[in-house]
C-alpha cells in the first residue's frame, strides 16, 4: 500500500462494552477501509477525539459514568467538532430515543444489535459525502 495507509480516515468508536468494541473492530477489519480507534467511556473519547480528530464518531449512548448525550454536548462546545459526524448507537430503538438523540446533534442513529449491513453503509456515506 506504500505510503496511502497514513491517508486512512480515522473513526472514532466511543463504548463501554467489550464484546460490542470487538464486534466494531471485525466490521472494520473486516468490510471497511477505515482506522477504527476505540476508547471505553466517555471521557476517555473525548480526550481522544480532541487528540486525533477522527472523521467519524460513533458513541454508545448508555455507558457508565457520563451517558453518550452528556459525551456529545461536550463535543459540540468545541468548533472543531462542529461538521464531525457523529452517530448514537443504542440499544434502545424507540422513536422518541431516535428523535431525542437527532434533537441532541447526533447524525444519525444506529440501534443494537447492528444490522452490519446498514451500518456499514452509514459509516461510508458520513465519510464519503
Amino acid at each position: 500500500m506504500g505510503s496511502s495507509v497514513n491517508t486512512k480516515t480515522k473513526v472514532l468508536y466511543i463504548e463501554d462494552n467489550p464484546a460490542n468494541i470487538k464486534l466494531m473492530r471485525d466490521i472494520f477489519s473486516e468490510f471497511l477501509p477505515y482506522d477504527l480507534d476505540c476508547a471505553m467511556n466517555a471521557a476517555d473519547g473525548i480526550e481522544l477525539a480532541k487528540k486525533e480528530h477522527p472523521g467519524l464518531i460513533l458513541m454508545d449512548i448508555n455507558m457508565a459514568e457520563m451517558n453518550g448525550f452528556e459525551a456529545l454536548a461536550i463535543l459540540l462546545q468545541d468548533t472543531a467538532f462542529s461538521t464531525t459526524p457523529i452517530i448514537a448507537i443504542s440499544g434502545d430503538a424507540m422513536p422518541e430515543q431516535i428523535d431525542k438523540a437527532l434533537e441532541a446533534g447526533f447524525s444519525d442513529y444506529v440501534s443494537k444489535p447492528f444490522n452490519v449491513v446498514e451500518l456499514i453503509a452509514i459509516i461510508k456515506k458520513k465519510l464519503n459525502g
